[in-house]
């Protein structure tokens, strides 16, 4: 019969037995293999610190009281236990101390002036009037007037703290 002949054998069952005690016995115990992890864990942290990054957009356009500046939204947060971000909230956190690159860009119907407070004190300042541009880094100020597509230029900030 067709199906006798194509039935295994004993020879065939104890090849792929013996197979596959080869393949347990090679495998890495799960310590070693814990060890690994963590050990990959602590090369991608030292890797990734200087790729940390977030972005937090001001979207509704509404600003709360004494004019700062709701983040609305998180676009980009690589780093969400360094970075606290709350919707709608006028602040961001960092946890971690170190030197940081601030980049903003205020892109508004009106002239802006733009305060960027550490602990409660403002370390960055970019104040844009109808007749001068006054900042204290390394901010610039692009207007030509109205433009048909909206907001196309603004008050921008480039920084390190």
């Amino acid at each position: 019969c067709a199906l006798i002949d194509l039935k295994s054998n004993i020879t065939d069952v104890n090849s792929a037995l013996a197979e596959l005690q080869t393949n347990i016995d090679t495998r890495a115990p799960l310590e070693e293999l814990k060890r690994v992890v963590h050990d990959q864990a602590i090369i991608n942290a030292s890797l990734c610190a200087d790729c940390s990054l977030g972005r937090w957009i001001w979207k509704n356009g509404k600003t709360k009281h004494g004019n700062c500046v709701p983040w609305n939204v998180q676009s980009v947060n690589t780093d969400a236990d360094n970075f606290l971000w709350e919707k709608d909230k006028v602040t961001v956190t960092t946890v971690a101390p170190g030197l940081y690159e601030v980049t903003f860009g205020f892109f508004t119907h009106r002239k802006p002036s733009v305060q960027l407070l550490v602990n409660g004190e403002p370390v960055l300042a970019a104040v844009n009037s109808s007749s001068y541009v006054v900042h204290h880094s390394s901010g610039r100020l692009t207007s030509i007037g109205r433009h048909p597509a909206g907001n196309v230029t603004g008050l921008t900030l480039i920084d390190f703290l």
